[in-house]
């Protein structure tokens, strides 16, 4: 007879759950995961993205967090794998790159790069990412180039207005000394 002690039949149950058809279920189960590994696998390859989402949310490994970040097909994942990525470079890649306007604002709000985000401020087809471009620069002659060049009156008015809150920083901090 062979004797199976609690921790391994806990982790054959847990195994069982993963496997379970029932998404809450599968859900309720990724909590309990501790294994680095077995997270990367519900992260990958569960059939449910919210499933993979709160996998991603455990995460640590950066390379399989880079890799649901680029290719998983459910935008939710992308950016949960976004917001939990420590490389810059990769950030960078997803905020220029992603499919889905929500993965690069989390992206671009990441960043601090100037040259990058005065490229997605130029040429970002959504406003919204746009504006979360110019917001985090602090290049006064990329907002000036974006002043200059943008086609949208709003990217137009936004440069301006973060110019002008740059000035008065500067202003503020020259008279507080």
């Amino acid at each position: 007879m062979v004797m199976i002690n609690k921790t391994t039949l806990s982790m054959i149950s847990l195994v069982g759950v993963l496997r379970h058809r029932d998404e809450a279920a599968r859900l309720a189960a990724v909590e309990q995961v501790r294994s680095q590994r077995k997270l990367g696998l519900v992260a990958r390859h569960d059939p449910s993205f919210a499933v993979r989402e709160a996998a991603v949310q455990l995460l640590e490994n950066q390379q399989i967090l880079s890799y649901l970040a680029l290719n998983d097909e459910d935008y939710h994942v992308r950016l949960a794998a976004v917001n939990r990525l420590s490389e810059n470079s990769m950030v960078a890649y997803i905020a220029q790159r992603d499919p889905d306007y929500h993965v690069r604002l989390a992206a671009v709000r990441r960043l601090d790069d100037q040259q990058i985000l005065a490229e997605i401020a130029l040429y970002d087809s959504e406003w919204i990412v746009n504006n979360e471009a110019i917001a985090n620069l602090t290049d006064r002659m990329a907002l000036q180039q974006i002043r200059r060049k943008h086609i949208s009156m709003q990217a137009h008015k936004a440069a301006s207005e973060r110019l002008r809150e740059l000035n008065e920083l500067e202003t503020g901090d020259l008279t507080e000394e």
